[in-house]
């Protein structure tokens, strides 16, 4: 199996894959991480000892494709040679560079490797350029978080559409998010993958209840959690241009984080609004997904359960749900 992952530089995706790595050791299986550019500079040292993943953007771009294709090639033998071992191929859609994307990979490059699907990391782009100034290769490059911001999304949307074309899924996930959630996508598929819905801004003082909700939930689903990504420094930015870029591509990705999940479950413990929660129950529901809402109170509006399959005042009754679902969905039927 080869699961293709692509990220922006500086994304941190390595933390995320190492552990599903250690979780698939501990659970039988052999789980390999290949870095598609340190196997490209390999391949080109074999005849210019002076590419290195600092200067190989600088080659021309018909250089660079056949560096790709005979890389691509030798991945693939590498895969024949031991069948019973699954591969994370970490790469890019793209490089940025000198202020705009240079197209990497497509959809020829994809038939070729055969990924079983897609994961694209993606993390905030604070993080991600504090990490891009430790790395050497990124040393004397000049990006700002705004150009971070469009390059992450340009990756995300490039691979989506990569992936569709040859009939595979892209799965979003945040780097912060549990790895319980990629080892269960690579190997656990017959689990329902379920969106985590609920108020981040009002939260924080049950945070703690919500998240022993996740984890018995985490039993019967794969789950998303928005807060995987973290975006509360651009809440009080004085950039609005990168505020508000930043916002809209939030709720782009919890859209998409819903689009790649059968159930949406929105988790409401208390009597805030959040439009959210709103929005997201709300593209969930007009996108034929199932949504339960856990909603422990007597009084509430007309419009509360309308856009929700079922309310529930009890978590117990809630994970009851979850559970038959899950059975439901692990006899492959429709839930």
């Amino acid at each position: 199996m080869i699961i293709f992952s692509s990220a922006v530089a500086g994304c941190d995706r390595i933390s995320i894959e190492r552990k599903a790595v250690n979780l698939a050791r501990k659970n039988g299986r052999r789980l390999e991480i290949i870095n598609l550019i340190d196997e490209m500079v390999k391949v080109a040292n074999e005849t210019n000892p002076y590419i290195n993943p600092k200067n190989l953007p600088n080659l021309d771009i018909e250089n660079i494709k056949v560096l790709k294709d005979h890389t691509l090639q030798r991945i693939k033998e590498r895969v024949k040679e031991d069948p019973k071992k699954d591969y994370i191929i970490d790469g890019h859609m793209s490089f940025w560079w000198r202020e705009g994307p240079l197209n990497i990979m497509n959809s020829k490059d994809m038939k070729v490797l055969n990924p079983t699907f897609f994961i694209s990391v993606v993390n905030d782009p604070r993080s991600i350029n504090n990490n891009l100034h430790k790395k050497k290769s990124w040393e004397d490059k000049a990006i700002d978080e705004y150009q971070i911001a469009l390059w992450s999304e340009l990756e995300a949307y490039t691979t989506d559409l990569i992936s569709n074309s040859v009939g595979k899924r892209n799965y979003i996930i945040g780097a912060r998010e549990d790895p319980r959630t990629l080892f269960e996508l690579i190997y656990k598929d017959y689990k329902p993958k379920a969106y985590i819905s609920y108020s981040i801004e009002h939260r924080k003082s049950n945070y703690e209840g919500l998240e022993r909700f996740i984890e018995k939930i985490r039993r019967y689903l794969i789950v998303f959690n928005p807060k995987s990504v973290d975006i509360d420094a651009y809440k009080i930015s004085a950039d609005e241009r990168l505020k508000n870029l930043i916002f809209n591509q939030t709720v782009r990705r919890d859209f998409h984080l819903v689009d790649q999940s059968d159930i949406t479950i929105v988790y409401m413990s208390d009597l805030v609004y959040s439009s959210g929660v709103d929005g997201e129950r709300m593209h969930a529901h007009f996108s034929g997904k199932k949504v339960l809402l856990y909603f422990p109170f007597e009084r509430y509006s007309p419009f509360t359960p309308y856009f929700v399959d079922k309310m529930y005042k009890s978590e117990k009754e809630l994970i009851e749900e979850i559970k038959r679902l899950a059975k439901v969905y692990s006899e492959g039927k429709r839930i």
